[in-house]
């Protein structure tokens, strides 16, 4: 299995890099423009998983991960998972199946939502006057479905893998984020006539964030090439690439934060904005224990 992106995926992994870092910078996340999703649309992000573009999980995996190093909008992974396994195209928002109602983000002009529903991909309708408000990722709304609507289910596991998938890339690019954050803070900012990064103890914080990265980053390649070649212990890889993207995304957050110091803590610095995205998207299709602890056959 070669986990060595080729020329025209590293091509793909750059272009979605330069032009997010042009459209939808970090630092503006808080505060999306009106026509940021015309604008996915229009550059094929949200439909380049549909079976007719033949796109690949690996593939999938390297561009999502660039998406989420930019906190892009949650509703493109429910949108890209409803290309590829429903009937529904465009715009479809994220469900998060809750014990007595059900969370939907980015639910804004979006007719139906995708989400898990007990281990499968199931969609839902969407109330016309479903209220959407801020929630605690600046970065996306929040809206609730109180009754409980008929749910059409996706059998297929693999569909559940693909979501975890793709949520876990996020979350890679969450980490990725919070790294260069605080390693460019850490080049700028001075203490005793030298940047905060030549002392020790904050070469050592970012090193652990760039290694934390890396190791996230290098099990989403395997388990997207796992996922692809269709593996019996795929869904087994799959798990560990969004136990250890989480777990990258929330320490790097954490970390950033800690780099930036008095102004990390404050609401005008974007530190908290990866933290936040980073714990939205470790609920989204979360790790399960018992498939990292099956024994294997």
């Amino acid at each position: 299995m070669d986990l060595t992106p080729d020329e025209d995926q590293m091509a793909l992994q750059t272009a979605t890099n330069d032009w997010c870092r042009a459209h939808m910078p970090l630092a503006e996340a808080r505060s999306r423009p009106e026509g940021l999703w015309q604008q996915l649309e229009m550059m094929g992000w949200v439909g380049m998983t549909a079976p007719a573009m033949d796109l690949d999980h690996p593939t999938e995996a390297l561009v999502f991960a660039e998406l989420g190093r930019f906190l892009a909008p949650v509703a493109l992974l429910s949108s890209a998972v409803a290309a590829r396994w429903t009937k529904f195209d465009g715009k479809v928002a994220l469900a998060l199946a809750g014990t007595d109602n059900i969370r939907l983000f980015d639910s804004h002009n979006a007719t139906h939502a995708l989400g898990l529903f007990d281990a499968n991909i199931g969609s839902v309708n969407i109330d016309a006057d479903c209220e959407t408000r801020p929630s605690l990722d600046l970065s996306t709304s929040i809206a609730h479905l109180q009754s409980n609507p008929p749910v059409e289910t996706i059998n297929d596991p693999r569909a559940a893998l693909h979501l975890q998938l793709l949520v876990a890339a996020f979350s890679v690019g969450c980490a990725d984020a919070a790294r260069d954050m605080a390693a460019d803070y850490a080049t700028l900012r001075q203490q005793f006539d030298r940047p905060i990064g030549w002392f020790q103890s904050l070469k050592h914080i970012c090193s652990d964030m760039a290694v934390r990265a890396a190791v996230a980053r290098s099990q989403l390649y395997y388990a997207a090439c796992a996922l692809q070649a269709g593996e019996s212990d795929a869904a087994f890889h799959v798990t560990a690439a969004k136990r250890l993207a989480d777990q990258a995304a929330l320490d790097n957050g954490r970390a950033n934060i800690q780099v930036h110091g008095g102004i990390g803590m404050t609401d005008e610095a974007s530190p908290h904005l990866c933290l936040k995205r980073a714990h939205l998207l470790q609920l989204l299709a979360p790790a399960e224990s018992r498939i990292l602890l099956a024994v294997s056959p």
